[in-house]
């Protein structure tokens, strides 16, 4: 029961900095349209990443009942590189198992980088979700490589976890907490305070506007290692047609 445990702790705390604060439901309602802002907003004592902000415009529709599409548009706003347009991703994601407590899915994007010195990447990850009428459980096995000419490095391995409470705290209000860790290249991982970790917490709540269903999510990240933020405020806007 003890390693049960451990492991369980282990698995939460995860986080992946391309994935910029989202762990995927695997989940896929066929036809299913929609729109997303979403980012987050950096506070550290390094003035290299003090003020650093991400920003990322999505939209994805649902082919089927168990295949998804989605096209991402990033823009980074750092210290050596002012309102850069970062990357553009392709994903698909297919559900492979679906019951009323457990989905399942493979998730595959093809990252077309802007950096002239960094390749393009292409990314997998396992999409799984628990859920009960107490929490739902999302959890992101991430693995990312680069490609290209300018392609440097193994294979990259991160966790992103969601654990979000059914019961609303007030009115409509959602709580959740939330885990992010990169660990670094399978065939070396980084030292404990070389990875990133932070955890954190967020708030959700879903509006109708006639048919068009607003979701929005504030949340608060707290760095546990030198190379993670000290503190990361995030957000997310999503219109779902």
């Amino acid at each position: 029961m003890a390693k049960f445990f451990f492991f369980l702790i282990f698995c939460f705390f995860g986080f992946q900095v391309s994935s910029h604060h989202k762990s995927y439901s695997p989940r896929i309602k066929e036809g299913r349209i929609s729109a997303e802002w979403r980012g987050h907003f950096d506070i550290d004592k390094n003035s290299e990443k003090n003020k650093g902000h991400h920003h990322v415009l999505e939209t994805e529709y649902s082919w089927t009942n168990f295949w998804q599409s989605e096209l991402e548009f990033h823009i980074s706003d750092k210290s050596d590189t002012p309102l850069d347009w970062e990357k553009t991703e392709l994903q698909n994601q297919v559900q492979i198992f679906d019951t009323s407590v457990f989905a399942a899915a493979l998730y595959f994007s093809y990252n077309f980088v802007s950096q002239s010195n960094k390749g393009d990447e292409i990314e997998y990850k396992f999409l799984s979700e628990f859920n009960n009428d107490i929490f739902v459980f999302t959890s992101n096995f991430i693995f990312e490589k680069q490609v290209g000419k300018s392609a440097s490095g193994s294979t990259e391995f991160s966790l992103s976890n969601y654990l979000l409470f059914e019961k609303p705290i007030y009115k409509q209000f959602k709580f959740g907490i939330i885990g992010f860790t990169e660990f670094g290249q399978i065939s070396d991982f980084d030292t404990y305070h070389n990875q990133e970790h932070q955890y954190g917490f967020q708030l959700e709540n879903e509006l109708l506007f006639k048919d068009t269903e607003v979701e929005w999510v504030v949340g608060y990240l707290n760095g546990f290692t030198n190379a993670s933020s000290d503190h990361t405020i995030l957000w997310n806007i999503e219109l779902e047609f």
